[in-house]
């Protein structure tokens, strides 16, 4: 009986911490999530053409990815650019709005799981890169034509990787320094650390 008791207490400050990086994570995809629609918006101001080159939906969803669990990456990641289609009509569902659904959901869901594999920032931001191309272009292979996109896949993907690049060197940098920063200054820490 009093072995119990001392394991429930053992285990209480274990589950307190969990509770607390729970509701973390929920603050944070909702921030992460709003951010995901507004840094967007401030990008196409600068012109039409920026958001395929810079690509700032994806900035606020890999941070969140590398922050937090991979389901609530993951629903934070396919819902947003929903949201946005229908608040802001920035992405337009049909193509681009399906394909960022996939893309976004995976890149948020692989950030996350990478780090609890114990990966590094860095690492796990390169791994959740591949997986989101890998996902567009699956996507694109599989419904492409049904959605309405004219170009080859080939042609596509090489025109995809030359227009979005330097939003994938701001995913690699900018991304990982400032969740490298947001950690280091949390009083909570990293989710990670065990």
């Amino acid at each position: 009986m009093g072995t119990g008791h001392g394991v429930a207490h053992a285990d209480a400050p274990e589950t307190s911490q969990r509770r607390v990086f729970e509701a973390r994570d929920l603050a944070l995809g909702g921030l992460f999530g709003a951010l995901g629609i507004v840094v967007p918006v401030l990008f196409h101001a600068a012109g039409p053409k920026v958001g395929p080159i810079f690509l700032p939906m994806y900035l606020p969803i890999l941070a969140l990815g590398l922050l937090t669990s991979w389901q609530v990456a993951f629903i934070v990641g396919c819902v947003t650019p929903l949201l946005s289609s229908i608040i802001t009509t920035m992405p337009p569902i049909l193509p681009t709005g399906v394909l960022m659904v996939c893309e976004l959901g995976l890149l948020a869901a692989t950030a996350s799981a990478a780090r609890s594999w114990g990966l590094g920032i860095w690492p796990a931001a390169i791994l959740a890169l591949l997986a989101a191309r890998c996902a567009g272009v699956g996507v694109y292979a599989a419904f492409g034509t049904m959605m309405g996109f004219k170009l080859p896949l080939w042609q596509w993907a090489a025109l995809s990787l030359g227009t979005s690049w330097p939003g994938m060197l701001l995913q690699l940098t900018v991304v990982p320094s400032a969740v490298h920063a947001i950690e280091k200054t949390s009083i909570l820490g990293s989710r990670w650390t065990r």
